[in-house]
């Protein structure tokens, strides 16, 4: 059995570093990779301190405000915020934040907002996204991890002209979107449907296990009907 998890801890690495994707890896390869993940880290995976970003074609993860928070409490992170400007030119409000640990390591990153024609509770929630994401990104910088903070997701950049496609997939994405070798989880998956195209894709990846088991085929007809009448 050690051999076995050795073996199965190797291919997730080398798929990983060969192909930096998620998405390259089978539902339980992710769940054993997520898992590890974060008990590397100390983290409760059960609190969902990261999620799964779809991010030009590819799976990553990002640390979610869950994560953020764990990650400041577990290392006695702490913060100050070193500077605050206006660019009025470019339209941005910038806050630089430095994050230290206990033994003196500190590490500073810059959170930027557009502030463009923003006023009132608009221009103010910027103000107070830029010191948030000013701060995450520093503990994420300091602790050595290379992924997107969620503060991040609405500022992704442009690249080579085009805007960067992200995708925040659910749990009902994820499910829907596996093939499963059980008749059992593809019934868990089906409670997890909430829209047509989870349907589709959950039966198109499947259709086998559907088409095999008349009980199994006959809920997904009354899902269908529950979601055409507007459930």
């Amino acid at each position: 059995m050690k051999v076995q998890t050795q073996n199965t801890d190797q291919n997730l690495v080398s798929q990983l570093i060969i192909n930096g994707d998620l998405g390259r890896l089978s539902p339980n390869e992710k769940v054993t990779y997520y898992n590890g993940y974060c008990q590397r880290l100390g983290l409760d995976p059960f609190t969902k301190p990261f999620d799964l970003l779809r991010l030009n074609g590819r799976e990553i993860l990002y640390c979610t405000r869950s994560g953020a928070q764990q990650l400041n409490k577990l290392h006695n992170v702490s913060h100050a915020i070193t500077s605050r400007e206006t660019n009025a030119d470019a339209g941005v409000y910038l806050v630089t934040s430095r994050a230290c640990l206990p033994d003196g390591r500190c590490t500073e990153s810059i959170g930027a907002v557009n502030i463009q024609g923003l006023k009132g509770e608009a221009y103010a929630n910027a103000i107070m996204k830029a010191e948030t994401k000013a701060k995450r990104r520093a503990t994420l910088d300091l602790l050595g991890l290379g992924v997107l903070d969620e503060s991040e997701m609405d500022t992704l950049p442009v690249v080579g002209g085009f805007e960067v496609q992200a995708e925040v997939m659910s749990e009902a994405d994820l499910s829907s979107r596996t093939t499963y070798k059980t008749e059992g989880e593809v019934v868990g998956a089906l409670d997890l449907v909430e829209t047509m195209q989870h349907l589709k894709s959950l039966y198109k990846m499947n259709s086998v296990i559907v088409d095999g088991n008349p009980e199994i085929k006959e809920m997904f007809s009354a899902l269908k009907k529950e979601l055409t009448n507007g459930k």
